[in-house]
């Protein structure tokens, strides 16, 4: 049970200060502009640093841009200024309203109210969850209403897959509605049009080469509509609709992106997890500590399934947060049970069965970060019981291009007996080339061993670009 501290009328009204937007702009600060290019000398990144010295807040801004060797955007200002007012809030909480000064909320809210868009995109969590997917640029419609999007991209060729070889070109593009409902709730609506099989279609795998694949018809629908509501300051979380349970649980810093990141769906979620489509569901998060979150999920297990407990999918996950110095990690633990019906494919037998698994991503070094993930599952109703991956990315590896990512992973997926007779084998290795803030291209190569665990399969060699556009 939380532990909430007496708190006077006045500790209330430099709360409320600190969690609301002003509808206008006190304009005590009027040269608190920030550009699209922001540098260290900028004003209100001088004024956000000030506060964050006097208030001992760190990890706002990156050691480089402190020095004046970086820029950085708009957004990153933004995040700068959510971090700095859950905490000067956290102070009120524990000091009382005397631990924080008056001119220093007005100025904040001077801030929010020059980065409005880029603020109601940092208060949603789907942004903090996952966004990468979602842009850097933020488009305010109205107060209350902003659009963000982007567009993937992969042309994708095989070869040793005769006579099934060839090259296949896939796309996404998503546009994405946050609402704000309220003052602790938001609603999101995520509208995404997909086209191209990609080169799944001709190799079986249990690792899926091409996690941006859609369909081969040009396919347009509503990907995700849901509604949040944060309560506790941000402490629990809800959120309930149309929900995709994989944005929330299993995630991984390195390997959760297939937009981004690793192209292969094993290395964006464990292989043996067995996700539903999109549906209707819920999900709550608990903050227990600033290092230990809970999350539980559940959903529709078959999508196209009115009967969601007969035939539902939940989902439970520990996370512990681990900070050494300026190394971050995260460790993870889940339990979950599918209720779907068997399927003749992934699922072979029509019963509830288990899985559980353990992923982690850490931070060795400023530029390297690792990760890592096992899971399994019964062994008498998948066909794919068993899997492991591990791998990293570098940021930085030539010099003049600290923004540009190289990503390596290597996994492992085991079958049942009766379905294959050894270990399907994967390898990935992409170059993330960091054209400018909105454009990024990567070459993605992979090399597939004893495809769908068939040892007499002939191993397969993929080679992709994909190129990525955020608005």
């Amino acid at each position: 049970m939380f532990k909430v501290k007496k708190i006077t009328v006045g500790g209330l009204f430099l709360l409320g200060n600190l969690f609301l937007t002003s509808g206008a702009a006190f304009a005590l600060h009027p040269d608190l502009v920030v550009p699209e290019k922001v540098e260290c000398k900028v004003k209100a990144c001088q004024e956000i640093m000030r506060l964050a010295n006097k208030y001992q807040v760190e990890g706002l801004f990156s050691k480089e841009f402190q020095e004046g060797k970086a820029q950085c955007s708009r957004m990153d200002v933004a995040l700068a200024v959510h971090l700095l007012t859950e905490k000067m809030a956290e102070k009120v909480v524990k000091e009382g309203n005397q631990a924080v000064d008056k001119e220093d909320l007005v100025l904040l809210s001077d801030l929010k109210e020059e980065l409005r868009a880029e603020m109601l995109l940092v208060n949603t969590r789907t942004f903090q969850s996952r966004h990468e997917d979602l842009g850097t640029r933020f488009t305010a419609l109205t107060k209350n209403i902003s659009l963000s999007g982007g567009m993937v991209g992969v042309l994708q060729g095989s070869q040793g897959n005769k006579p099934k070889d060839s090259t296949d070109a896939v796309g996404r593009a998503d546009l994405v509605f946050n609402f704000k409902v309220g003052e602790n709730t938001i609603a999101v609506i995520d509208l995404e049009a997909t086209g191209g099989d990609g080169i799944d279609s001709k190799v079986a795998s249990f690792s899926s080469l091409n996690g941006v694949a859609g369909s081969t018809g040009d396919r347009v629908r509503f990907r995700e509509a849901w509604v949040e509501h944060s309560a506790l300051n941000d402490r629990l979380l809800l959120t309930a609709g149309k929900v995709d349970l994989s944005n929330y649980f299993d995630t991984n810093v390195v390997a959760g992106d297939e937009n981004s990141q690793f192209l292969s769906g094993a290395f964006v979620h464990s292989a043996v997890l067995p996700f539903p489509a999109n549906g209707p569901g819920a999900r709550i998060q608990a903050k227990l500590s600033d290092s230990l979150v809970f999350g539980l999920g559940y959903g529709s297990g078959d999508a196209d399934s009115a009967d969601i407990f007969d035939h539902g999918f939940g989902i439970a996950e520990l996370t512990y947060k681990h900070k050494v110095g300026e190394l971050e990690g995260n460790y993870r633990i889940y339990g979950a049970f599918d209720g779907a019906q068997a399927d003749g494919g992934s699922k072979l037998v029509a019963k509830s069965a288990y899985s559980a698994g353990v992923s982690f991503d850490q931070q060795v070094t400023d530029k390297l970060t690792l990760f890592a993930r096992y899971g399994q599952r019964d062994k008498d109703v998948y066909a794919a019981t068993r899997a492991w991956s591990g791998g990293g990315q570098y940021q930085g590896l030539i010099a003049g291009r600290k923004d540009d990512i190289l990503g390596f992973a290597y996994g492992q997926v085991k079958a049942a007996r009766s379905v294959a007779d050894a270990q399907e084998k994967l390898a990935e290795v992409y170059y993330r080339y960091k054209v400018s803030d909105q454009i990024e291209i990567s070459p993605v190569a992979q090399y597939l061993m004893n495809p769908a665990g068939i040892r007499g399969n002939d191993d397969v060699l993929a080679l992709a670009l994909r190129a990525k556009i955020s608005f």
